[in-house]
Formats: C-alpha cells, sequence, structure tokens
C-alpha cells in the first residue's frame, strides 16, 4: 500500500499542474482525493508530502481561476490548518497556505478599501475616453 501512496503524489501534482487549468474537473477531483486519502490512511498519505508537491499546490492557489477548485482547495486547506495542525507530515504544507492565506487576506481588504473609496467619493472615478 505503502508505494501506491509515494506514487500517487507525482500523479496528483501533474493533475494540479496548470497544464489541467483547462480541464478544472480533473483539479477538483485531484484536490477531493487528497482531502480524503489524508484522512484514511492518513498520516501514511501525507508522510510522503514533499516540496514539489507543496510547490504544486501553492501554484494552484495562486492561478486557478475555477471558483470550485479555489473553493474546494481553500476549504481542503482551512479543514488541514484546523483539525490537522498536529500531522508533523503536514508542516510545510500548512506553513504555505498561512503565507498564501496572508496574502489572499491582504489583497482582498485592499480591494475593500477601493470600493468603499471610490463608493464614498465617486468623483474621484474618472472615465476613459
Amino acid at each position: 500500500v505503502t508505494g501506491v501512496q509515494t506514487c500517487a503524489l507525482p500523479i496528483f501534482r501533474k493533475f494540479l499542474s496548470k497544464d489541467n487549468s483547462s480541464r478544472a474537473y480533473v483539479q477538483y477531483n485531484a484536490v477531493m482525493l487528497i482531502r480524503i486519502l489524508s484522512d484514511n490512511p492518513g498520516s501514511t498519505f501525507t508522510k510522503n508530502i514533499d516540496k514539489k508537491f507543496v510547490e504544486a499546490v501553492k501554484e494552484l492557489s495562486r492561478t486557478s481561476r475555477d471558483p470550485s477548485v479555489q473553493q474546494l482547495l481553500s476549504d481542503t486547506l482551512n479543514n488541514f490548518q484546523r483539525d490537522k495542525g498536529s500531522d508533523v507530515h503536514l508542516a510545510s504544507l500548512l506553513e504555505m497556505w498561512k503565507k498564501e492565506k496572508a496574502k489572499i487576506e491582504k489583497v482582498l481588504a485592499q480591494g475593500v478599501t477601493k470600493i468603499y473609496f471610490l463608493v464614498a467619493n465617486p468623483q474621484k472615478i474618472m472615465c476613459a475616453n
């Protein structure tokens, strides 16, 4: 069984890659399988998570344009933070997500500030002619 779990991560990296961005269902299914395998068999699966896998997840979080993939990935990583913080094999993945999540929240906060500014100051909106 361990061989299958070791071989699975390179396949998941491929499924998560930009090469499959036009096939969001492939990325979605890969995230779902990662979520399932992290529960059962759990650490037997997560112990094989490496730097390349973490980079693939990071790239997906930054480049995915499919809302369902973005949502599932975000939910999965948030669940890992909440429920699997004690799994030492997830440490690098959770550290990456912590940093990425902070960046996302910062960008969203800046966007909201700009929207509020424009709503409060409609004269600042300039039309390009």
